[in-house]
């Protein structure tokens, strides 16, 4: 065996004992349960629960050893985001890990933020996103001068239950980081209701207070890297959930029964179970590599485009999992009661969170594209 071979063997057990270990505690907090019960008592979720993942040093395990956390690179940070999207459990892990945690180890790695946000003893939102007149997303246009923010931000993950937001902005010398206290003067929060029952908000500022944490082109291309990261992780993260969704509609189509028979010994059923099953384990192999090569990758205009391919393949395989998982469970898979409707409804809000697979599938072939021409 080769040292690489080695170094890969040994890469592989600490990832599969990551996994068991994330899958053992989310498991006891209450698994998909949990999230049920904190959607229908109108919460975002637990802070609790994010103290006991930063004990466990869930959020720090992109974040190199030097600067507080496991140094075991984005593919670790896949294994935790597919647990996550196994329980859908209502945390924003993958937003802290790729945004949140991505700003800060880039641009300021000696703030304190960033060994408290590894920690889970504070909670932080990335505020970066702008909503245009019509909707869609728009250039930035919130500013920062004389130490306040004026403007607005849209589509904020986490904004619910935050205690400081992490805002890209617009300063005269050009894009600029700030932190500012989800409390401070001249700061409304409007939270706009999900699929999932969780929300995003929408941010708007009149004269708010806020410390610099950075300025220049730096923020952008820091931000640029961690909404790479963060599209890949939320990838994971549709993974874990179309596996579980998948393996929920396994167990109900072998326990259904129709004419005397359980509904999975007729051949129709079984095709599509296993047509499902092959989606599932091409987007977790994609979804893995993607992520392996992540790490090992310095061009940030690569490492957007395979961040790209990742979502684009676990949005189809999501989406065509859990409408057929709704099928198959037939009219009671459209009640509440059963939990297969909670994972479609997270995997519709995750899709299009950060571009949809049409979205970056064209990213994804206009960069094709460029290589091809300039070839």
């Amino acid at each position: 065996m080769t040292q690489v071979d080695m170094q890969s063997s040994e890469q592989e057990e600490d990832l599969r004992l990551l996994r068991e270990s994330a899958r053992t505690l989310f498991d006891r907090a209450g698994g998909s349960g949990r999230s049920r019960k904190l959607r229908d008592a109108g919460g975002e979720f637990d802070p609790d629960m994010v103290r006991e993942l930063g004990e466990a040093g869930v959020f720090g395990v992109a974040v190199p050893e030097e600067q507080g956390g496991l140094g075991m690179g984005l593919a670790a940070g896949g294994v935790i985001a597919e647990e996550v999207g196994r329980v859908i459990a209502p945390e924003p892990v993958v937003a802290t890990i790729g945004l949140g945690l991505g700003l800060l180890r880039r641009l300021c790695p000696e703030h304190p933020k960033l060994e408290q946000l590894v920690g889970g003893e504070a909670s932080l939102a990335v505020a970066w996103q702008e909503r245009g007149p019509g909707g869609a997303s728009a250039d930035a246009t919130c500013r920062y001068a004389d130490g306040k923010l004026t403007g607005g931000k849209a589509w904020v993950v986490g904004a619910g239950g935050t205690q400081d937001f992490l805002v890209v902005a617009e300063a005269d010398g050009g894009p600029v980081l700030v932190l500012a206290e989800a409390s401070a003067d001249g700061l409304v929060t409007t939270r706009r209701a999900q699929a999932d029952g969780s929300s995003l908000g929408e941010l708007s500022f009149s004269g708010t207070p806020a410390a610099e944490l950075a300025c220049g082109a730096a923020v952008q291309g820091a931000l640029s890297e961690a909404v790479a990261d963060a599209t890949a992780l939320a990838a994971a993260e549709l993974v874990g959930l179309s596996q579980r969704a998948f393996e929920i509609t396994l167990d109900y189509i072998k326990t259904r029964e129709q004419f005397n028979k359980p509904i999975g010994s007729f051949q129709v059923i079984q095709h599509r179970a296993v047509d499902l099953n092959v989606m599932c384990e091409v987007a977790q192999a994609a979804v893995r590599e993607v992520l392996m090569r992540m790490d090992g990758e310095t061009d940030a205009s690569i490492r957007a485009r395979l961040a790209s391919r990742a979502k684009a393949r676990a949005v189809t395989a999501a989406r065509k999992v859990t409408r057929d998982a709704i099928q198959l469970h037939g009219a009671v898979g459209y009640t509440d009661e059963f939990d297969i409707g909670l994972y479609l409804n997270r995997a519709l809000v995750l899709s299009a969170w950060l571009g949809d697979d049409a979205y970056h599938r064209r990213i994804w072939f206009d960069a094709r594209e460029e290589e091809g021409a300039a070839q």
